[in-house]
C-alpha cells in the first residue's frame, strides 16, 4: 500500500495519477466498502473526494475524519460536481453553538 492514496472519480484519479499519486477509482454503491478497507495502515494520508464523502454514511465519515493514522482529507472534485463540507458548520455542530 502506497503512503499517499486517492480514492475519488476517474477524471480525479487521472490527475492525481499524472502528479505521482496511487489512486482508486471507487465504484457506485461500493464506496462505503472500499473507503472502510483502504483507509486502514500501512497508508499514510488518504485524500477522499467530496463527492466520495457526501455518498458515505455519516457514522463512516465521523470515524474516517477522527482517524489518527491514516490521516483522512477531503480535496474537492476537478468538476465541483459536490461542495466541500463546511468544516465550520461541523465545528459549531459538535461545540453546541448556534449560528
Amino acid at each position: 500500500m502506497p503512503d499517499l492514496l486517492f480514492i475519488g472519480d476517474s477524471f480525479s484519479a487521472s490527475a492525481w495519477r499524472l502528479a505521482g499519486v496511487h489512486t482508486l477509482v471507487a465504484e457506485p454503491g461500493r464506496e462505503a466498502e472500499q473507503v472502510s478497507q483502504l483507509c486502514t495502515p500501512p497508508a499514510q494520508l488518504v485524500l477522499l473526494s467530496a463527492a466520495i464523502v457526501h455518498s458515505l454514511p455519516v457514522a463512516l465519515q465521523q470515524r474516517l475524519f477522527t482517524l489518527v493514522s491514516p490521516m483522512v482529507l477531503v480535496v474537492p472534485d476537478l468538476r465541483e460536481a459536490s461542495a466541500m463540507p463546511d468544516l465550520a458548520e461541523i465545528v459549531r455542530k459538535q461545540l453546541g453553538v448556534g449560528q
